[in-house]
């Protein structure tokens, strides 16, 4: 059987994602069964769901703006006048029905790279998952062969979040009637598991502690409900320079240097 020919390229599908000034846009670009789901929604809770795809619509409602950047790219303002972040598409490899897309943020203090992996479904390039990009020098790793450098308990920590973060986004992908997962142990399981509902093999095998505890921190996990989650990171000790975090759905990661569980009114990391 042929697949059905694309719409658009994965490029062309981002920005549709970006510019839509409607919802039904956004949502030809998520995996079928969530579009589905969507659309099988009461007509009050599709109409909020709906709401919540315009990126741009969002994003001006809160005293920010996406615009169009010099080199083809996007600017992104979480309010005006603060920091922008200038956001492009470096590269897009494509092998049959399936698509990684290459993503570069750029700020004044650092730049990172993410990746958005895609799948022509029905005839639409749709996201499946996305996450940032670690860099690793092999040369350094592997012939120099140099002690490896330690990374910070809280640089770690705030890693561990980013990918809880993702983990999550995922589930609720793969598992759109259930929403967020409800505890950590579901987005877990033991190796070779098959994965299910209630251990969907995202995370390694240490999540299915509680509480999870990884470098020091301990991660508490809180399902307020299908679409809402809060996360805080406390070091099991406190000491001078330590810092506990908070982060949502948002998956805006926020924290605090002072001896108390970090929440939602901490200012964001930088």
């Amino acid at each position: 059987m042929i697949p059905a020919k694309a719409q658009s390229s994965p490029q062309e599908a981002l920005e549709e994602i970006v510019t839509a000034d409607k919802a039904e846009t956004v949502l030809k670009h998520l995996p079928v069964k969530v579009e589905d789901h969507i659309l099988k929604l009461p007509a009050k809770e599709k109409a909020a769901f709906m709401e919540k795809l315009l990126l741009s619509k969002n994003l001006q409602g809160e005293g920010g703006k996406l615009t169009r950047g010099d080199d083809g790219g996007w600017v992104f303002e979480e309010k005006e006048g603060e920091r922008k972040t200038f956001i492009t598409i470096r590269n897009t490899y494509t092998s049959g029905l399936d698509a990684l897309v290459e993503i570069e943020a750029k700020s004044e203090l650092h730049t990172q790279t993410a990746f958005v992996r895609m799948h022509l479904e029905g005839g639409e390039w749709r996201i499946q998952q996305a996450g940032h990009w670690a860099k690793a020098d092999l040369e350094e790793a592997i012939l120099r062969k140099e002690e490896p450098r330690e990374v910070p308990a809280d640089a770690a920590a705030a890693s561990t979040l980013r990918t809880m973060n993702t983990s999550i986004v995922v589930y609720m992908t793969t598992y759109p009637d259930l929403g967020y997962p409800a505890s950590l142990q579901a987005l877990s399981g033991q190796e070779n598991q098959e994965a299910t509902p209630d251990h969907a093999m995202l995370l390694d095998p240490t999540f299915l502690q509680e509480p999870v505890v990884k470098n020091g921190y301990e991660f508490r996990y809180l399902r307020i409900d299908k679409e809402h989650y809060q996360i805080t990171a406390s070091p099991q000790r406190w000491g001078e320079g330590m810092r506990s975090f908070f982060t949502d759905e948002s998956a805006v990661i926020r924290g605090t240097t002072e001896s108390r569980p970090a929440t939602v009114n901490d200012p964001p990391l930088d």
